[in-house]
């Protein structure tokens, strides 16, 4: 048997997978189909070690499986997924404020890799 965070990881890679066959249809969603190569991508880098979640089209790490239950907290960086087929990596520092764009990209990884530092420097 697996650890949560595999389970969490395999469960949000197949959402993600969802997500995007769904998007893939013309007219159905202004959401781009690109959250699976994201979250293929997260797995393989430091975020790892977070539990991930999305959240109007964003993935969301936080450091518990059930931070909503206050078991963890969310981190203020996120990526978002751009109608343009773009990831908008952002930080929102407290919910009254707004987010502060870090980077958009069309690269998943050049995003990871931004989210990655941001987290790195704020734990």
């Amino acid at each position: 048997m697996s650890d949560p965070l595999s389970q969490a990881w395999d469960f949000q890679l197949r959402a993600a997978a969802d997500q995007d066959e769904y998007c893939r249809v013309p007219g159905r969603s202004w959401i781009p189909p690109i959250l699976e190569d994201l979250v293929l991508a997260a797995r393989n880098t430091p975020l790892s070690r977070y539990y991930p979640f999305t959240s109007h089209a964003s993935l969301r790490f936080s450091t518990g499986p059930r931070w909503w239950l206050g078991d963890g907290e969310v981190l203020a960086h996120a990526i978002a997924l751009v109608p343009e087929g773009h990831y908008l990596v952002h930080t929102q520092a407290s919910p009254d404020r707004p987010p502060t764009v870090e980077l958009e990209t069309a690269s998943a990884e050049e995003a990871l890799a931004r989210l990655a530092e941001l987290a790195a420097s704020s734990s």
